[in-house]
């Protein structure tokens, strides 16, 4: 009778256990999942915003020439950097 209050015992013990880690490396798994949607929409958006910086560079080049829209370049360049950073951060 001991014999089978001690197996019954340890199937309970063991089972509680291996069900703990089950839920939490689920919620680890949900968690890990949100994390890298987040972080590919903030990629997705830097890289839109990296993308309208390079065409209005572009387009002032073609209208005003190289030399007049050097500050604008020059401030996108930093902006860029910048949300990098951001990003890294994050």
């Amino acid at each position: 009778m001991q014999t089978n209050f001690r197996m019954l015992f340890t199937a309970l013990v063991t089972t509680a256990l291996v069900g703990s880690f089950t839920v939490n490396f689920a919620h680890a798994a949900d968690d890990t999942i949100k994390e890298k949607v987040t972080e590919a929409g903030k990629d997705t958006k830097r890289a839109m915003k990296k993308g309208a910086r390079k065409v209005k560079d572009e387009t002032c080049e073609m209208v005003n020439g190289k030399m007049k829209c050097m500050g604008q370049k020059i401030k996108h360049g930093a902006q860029n950097v910048g949300d990098k950073v951001e990003d890294a951060v994050d």
